[in-house]
């Protein structure tokens, strides 16, 4: 007996107790708030670099008189109580909700934009969705323009599109009979005018600008009428260059046709049975099957035959010089705009 209780213990006396299993998302960084949050800024200049935010939420809140740049890509953010500031978002995949400021400049691409109770903000957007403003007054929106070296990257990892820019199609949710709570800004020389660049050493050292030339985003009109000017729809079927191509297509136009000016851009995903409706007929099914199409709303003196002779080249489609390329593209863009709440 004695000899089998020592065999027992020396046994347990032997074992190693196994560390406990670890698994990924135990192995997860800790994320500090206070990294991804500008608070109680007065007169200030500050901002996150590219690669210091990559993807995560942030907060701005309770800012006045100060220049805030956020030169990454972003997963959603709220501003709130902020005043006489200019702002700079990057490339945000959800929704930049502004709530509580007045008098501020704010730039900024994103999925989604809402503001409530603001007042007098001049916003320079590219939104996927329709831009809602709620309470709020003596707002001005105009167009998205900006280069960095890492923008289209940032563009590209936030799942946006630069051709699919919403900016000018503001819904009120809260409309005052007899008065408009927002209007639009269409001269590209107005956002170098409102928003200084970065001064500080780090942050200007990242390259930003704001100039319609080198924007990474296409310059659009929005929402103005563009009947009863010369226009051609342009519909850039998807393959692995179509971003490429459209970049150059508008370069080359704007080359060509002094006057010209892009109306609209969408890049939208279209079904078969919706290319018959809009182009009228079968011939563009395969086409559209492929992938989502870019489609450019070109205006200008001689623009129909500069985008049917550029088009050529590159395989793209220009609704017909008449009253059926009118109908196109009032067709393609009650299907852009219907598909944009599904």
């Amino acid at each position: 007996m004695g000899c089998v209780q020592s065999s027992g213990r020396e046994e347990a006396a032997g074992k190693v107790e196994e560390p406990p299993k670890a698994y990924s998302w135990d192995r997860k960084d800790k994320v500090d708030p206070a990294d991804f949050t500008l608070e109680g800024l007065r007169g200030e200049e500050a901002g996150r670099v590219p690669g210091s935010i990559n993807g995560q939420q942030f907060i701005i809140q309770n800012c006045q008189s100060s220049q805030i740049f956020l030169l990454d890509h972003i997963n959603t953010i709220t501003i709130d109580d902020c005043s006489d500031c200019t702002i700079f978002i990057g490339p945000t995949t959800g929704s930049v909700f502004v709530r509580d400021c007045q008098e501020c400049v704010v730039v900024g691409a994103c999925g989604q934009f809402r503001t409530r109770d603001c007042c007098r903000l001049e916003v320079y957007l590219l939104c996927q969705t329709q831009p809602i403003i709620e309470a709020s007054s003596k707002m001005k929106f105009g167009c998205f323009q900006a280069f960095y070296p890492q923008l289209k990257d940032h563009f590209s990892k936030a799942s946006l599109s630069v051709f699919n820019n919403n900016w000018s199609n503001v819904y009120d949710f809260t409309p005052v009979d007899g008065e408009t709570n927002w209007s639009t800004i269409t001269q590209p020389s107005a956002l170098p005018h409102a928003f200084p660049l970065p001064r500080s050493q780090l942050l200007a050292s990242v390259g930003l600008s704001v100039e319609e030339e080198s924007s990474v985003v296409p310059y659009t009109l929005g929402s103005p009428q563009y009947h009863g000017q010369e226009a051609a729809l342009v519909i850039l079927f998807h393959d692995n260059d179509q971003h490429h191509k459209a970049t150059t297509f508008i370069a080359a136009l704007r080359s060509q046709v002094v006057d010209c000016r892009i109306q609209h851009s969408r890049e939208v995903k279209m079904e078969a049975v919706d290319a018959v409706r809009v182009f009228q007929g079968s011939e563009h099914k395969a086409a559209v099957s492929q992938g989502p199409v870019i489609a450019l709303l070109c205006l200008g003196t001689g623009v129909h035959q500069a985008c049917t002779t550029l088009a050529r080249d590159m395989g793209a489609y220009v609704t017909p010089d008449s009253s059926i390329g009118l109908r196109q593209i009032d067709s393609f863009f009650s299907y852009a705009s219907m598909s944009m709440t599904m």
